[in-house]
């Protein structure tokens, strides 16, 4: 009889001993973070900062190596294909999102989707903008609905490459307000908005953190904030939705973990990123580059991305039958 209770005994508290081990034991070697992108843009400034903090929060280094390509595909696919024991962490962004819709949407299997990780949570969620150059004659949104309506197709807009964010954000846009214009796309989104601030471009729709330094250096001017409510960093520009346009675009930056990561590990990293959002340091740095911290935690940043995909999946469908009706 003794025996068997001590069998049960373990049988239900041996597996939560190990768990607890692990977390407790965790990280016992340096852990790496795959930025999908090249360095110096939001994404991979942010997973540094975030490297900085948990690096001093559990006591083992973090390392940023980027592994740009393919719209982002590489690194995801290598974040997806690491061991999941805690020591591969992968960036991710909006724009990962939309190049494995695009892929979807096309009928092809992408060798990785959102599926193949658990969110661990975001960093950001920060609005798109709808930017011009600063000598732009358009002063206002309905300045520029009003002067590109007149002139179907004779105007364009930049964004960061074909179906990124930047891309999606002005197709959302475009839509809502029944433009016909041309689209320049450019190989990222510093080069696009660089296009802007050159007069290479009529609009486009950057991220609050390639613009708002620019903006305030009388390089750009901003017109609105693809949101229903004001952005903290850009009090005096009005809303899509204040201004009667249904054109809101969030954008988000976050950390995902392979499948079968240990619950223990997850958690523990998990609090780790939601200190971090908490901690002055980080959101010092994080607002230097123009962006709000917005922490959704893994849940929250699943259920978001469910609702991401599937207004992405609608939105790039439209596109590629509007591409069929050209030919």
């Amino acid at each position: 009889m003794k025996r068997i209770l001590l069998l049960v005994m373990a049988v239900f508290f041996l597996p939560g001993l190990v768990l607890s081990s692990l977390a407790a034991d965790y990280p016992a070697k340096p852990v790496t973070i795959i930025v999908p992108m090249a360095p110096g843009g939001a994404r991979d400034l942010q997973c540094r900062a975030f490297a900085a903090f948990a690096e001093k929060a559990l006591g083992k280094p973090f390392v940023v190596v980027n592994k740009p390509g393919a719209s982002g595909m590489i690194g995801m696919l290598a974040g997806a294909q690491a061991a999941p024991d805690g020591y591969t962490l992968t960036g991710s962004s909006t724009s990962d999102i939309g190049a494995v819709e695009w892929e979807l949407a096309n009928g092809r299997n992408p060798a990785v989707t959102r599926h193949d990780f658990v969110p661990l949570g975001t960093f950001t969620v920060s609005p798109t903008l709808i930017a011009v150059p600063y000598n732009s004659p358009w002063k206002t949104v309905p300045d520029l609905v009003r002067e590109v309506k007149a002139k179907p197709g004779h105007y364009a807009f930049c964004s960061g490459g074909m179906y990124n964010a930047t891309h999606l954000s002005a197709e959302v846009f475009i839509r809502a307000t029944g433009l016909k214009v041309r689209h320049v796309p450019y190989p990222g989104g510093g080069a696009a908005v660089s296009a802007l601030v050159g007069n290479h471009g009529d609009f486009g729709c950057p991220s609050i953190s390639s613009s708002l330094y620019l903006a305030r250096g009388n390089k750009l001017r901003i017109l609105a904030v693809q949101s229903d409510k004001r952005c903290r960093l850009l009090p005096d520009i009005p809303t899509v939705k204040e201004l009667g346009i249904d054109a809101e675009f969030p954008t988000w930056q976050g950390i995902l973990a392979p499948l079968k990561i240990p619950k223990a590990i997850m958690e523990k990293l998990q609090d780790t990123l939601e200190k971090a959002t908490q901690d002055n340091g980080f959101i010092k740095i994080i607002e230097g580059q123009g962006d709000e911290v917005v922490h959704l935690n893994g849940d929250e940043m699943s259920k978001y991305l469910d609702q991401e995909s599937a207004k992405f999946s609608k939105l790039l469908k439209q596109l590629i039958e509007e591409e069929k009706g050209k030919k």
